[in-house]
């Protein structure tokens, strides 16, 4: 009967570790990205004041300017990958700190849209920057996409690879263009 409990025990033990070694620990933030920024984009007119048009508008234009930089980074350095034929395993801690810069980046321009728009936009903007800022400082244990695994040297497949991205390019270009129709609507405001 022990045996048959440390049989089982260990059974369980072998598919949970196969499992988290097969799968690399990402957190994709892109959808609540977008999410936040449709708010954004849906909700001027309860957050928009005259006072704070101007400073809103050109927080709205760095935020759109640094999700592009990162959009236009990470493709590059997917399609490198691809190109090159590289193989999973080997560190790139210089391009891995290049995505990590540049969310930072984003971060920063999100707390400076935040700032200025309602209590609920506000609160549902802060939640989506910790969950960044704990992501990004979880040094190593989590990631914000499979290509920032594959540069830490994790073995990520280019499948996985390659359909986290596709979903993510959709939503940065969908949180880009809406970025850029909610400045033009605070920009309509201010004349």
């Amino acid at each position: 009967m022990m045996l048959r409990r440390l049989l089982f025990l260990f059974i369980i033990l072998l598919s949970a570790t196969y499992v988290s070694a097969q799968s690399a620990p990402v957190v994709d933030v892109s959808a609540n990205l977008l999410n936040w920024i449709k708010h954004l984009d849906a909700n001027v007119d309860k957050y928009f004041t005259r006072d704070k048009g101007k400073e809103l508008s050109r927080n709205i234009e760095a935020l759109k300017r640094d999700i592009t930089i990162y959009f236009k980074i990470r493709k590059n350095l997917s399609d490198s990958i691809y190109r090159k034929n590289v193989a999973p395993g080997k560190k790139d801690e210089k391009n891995l700190e290049l995505l990590k810069t540049q969310m930072g980046e984003i971060i920063g321009q999100m707390r400076g849209v935040t700032d200025l728009t309602n209590n609920e936009l506000r609160a549902e903007g802060d939640r989506l920057n910790d969950q960044i800022y704990n992501v990004l400082n979880s040094d190593g244990a989590r990631f914000l996409s499979y290509l920032e695994a594959f540069l830490s040297g994790l073995e990520v497949s280019k499948k996985d690879m390659a359909l986290d991205a596709s979903l993510a390019y959709d939503r940065l270009q969908q949180a880009i263009s809406l970025l850029a129709s909610t400045k033009d609507k605070i920009d309509r405001k201010m004349k």
